[in-house]
């Protein structure tokens, strides 16, 4: 066997001591198990990838997180910590690279791992770092699940310039009218979107990563109100009324470009946008219902599903972000050296 062999001197073939039990435990011993799933989708290869990695009783540090989630080179990676408490599960949030508070696609990936996919039974909330996530089962039938996202939500004083846009997204030129501003908006500190209303399907498409993969970061712009010029902005294009074939029903459609990134669902835009359009539109003491299309252009076709309730003074009671997750790999990963 190849894999057993060295080969030393002149052609010469020596054996390769096989690995020793001992050995195949400590590999164990250095490994977690992991799955992954396709959030925001019941198709596999659609919807947007989320790896999941299980922690055992051994912690390993922040750095070696970082080093599986770029690993991964997913958009997020989250880490799953032991069981403390039968109802709760804690979870943290990784990109490529850094700790992120809160995103909509890990944490309805991983609702929909401990409702419809474990063995688990009893997961009621997942501890993240921006708080306590209730989750549930909305639908047995398609195993959509919801979960009660946490929100401090700001419409921020400036709006951003058509000249800027064009700036970072030149493409639209043919599709953005003369004069028009677009708001910024803030799910949470620190979680920030750009909408960009267009007005056809057409001028969607048209939509290109920004020029020279450029980001609007919020600690270096003055369009986010002092006080919330955390993290980056995400800018969220996105056209409404549009009749889905697949649903029979209209829906919005969106695109999210980060820079040279397109993902193809974005859960806390989404939430984002939901909650801007029911705070500017919305009538108070009712709750509204949007469904949300995202990665039709990338081929990874994504459903979100975002309900937002006002009180009766207008302001935001809650925001439910909703969506299923099918699996697609499992394994395990070897942990990093520290």
């Amino acid at each position: 066997m190849v894999d057993s062999m060295t080969q030393s001197g002149a052609g010469t073939i020596k054996p390769h001591p096989p690995t020793s039990t001992a050995q195949h435990a400590a590999i164990r011993k250095m490994s977690l198990n992991f799955v992954t799933l396709d959030v925001f989708t019941s198709t596999p290869y659609s919807g947007n990838p989320l790896g999941v990695v299980f922690l055992d009783s051994q912690p390993i540090t922040q750095s070696q997180k970082q080093n599986i989630a770029r690993e991964f080179n997913l958009s997020e990676t989250i880490f799953v910590h032991p069981t403390t408490e039968p109802t709760t599960r804690t979870i943290d949030i990784f990109t490529t690279d850094c700790e992120i508070p809160f995103a909509g696609h890990p944490t309805i990936g991983a609702a929909s791992w401990f409702l419809t996919h474990s063995a688990e039974k009893g997961v009621t909330t997942l501890a993240t770092k921006s708080g306590i996530i209730p989750i549930s089962i909305q639908d047995k039938e398609t195993n959509y699940v919801a979960a009660r996202i946490a929100q401090n939500t700001r419409i921020h004083k400036a709006r951003f310039d058509r000249s800027e846009v064009l700036r970072l997204h030149p493409s639209l030129k043919p599709f953005l009218p003369e004069g028009v501003t677009f708001p910024l908006f803030s799910i949470v500190n620190g979680m920030s979107q750009l909408f960009i209303e267009l007005e056809s399907l057409e001028a969607l498409a048209a939509v290109t990563p920004a020029t020279g993969g450029e980001l609007i970061s919020a600690a270096e712009t003055e369009y986010l109100d002092e006080g919330w010029r955390a993290g980056l902005v995400c800018v969220y294009f996105f056209v409404r009324d549009v009749q889905d074939e697949v649903l029979s029903k209209k829906v919005i459609r969106s695109r999210m470009m980060l820079g040279t990134l397109e993902d193809p669902a974005t859960g806390s835009s989404a939430s984002g946008l939901a909650a801007y359009l029911t705070l500017t539109e919305g009538q108070a003491g009712q709750a509204h219902e949007y469904h949300v299309v995202q990665g039709v252009e990338m081929g990874r076709r994504s459903d979100i599903g975002v309900g937002v309730t006002l009180d009766a003074d207008k302001k935001i009671e809650q925001v439910v972000l909703t969506g299923t997750a099918v699996s697609v790999s499992e394994g395990k990963v070897r942990v990093p050296p520290a």
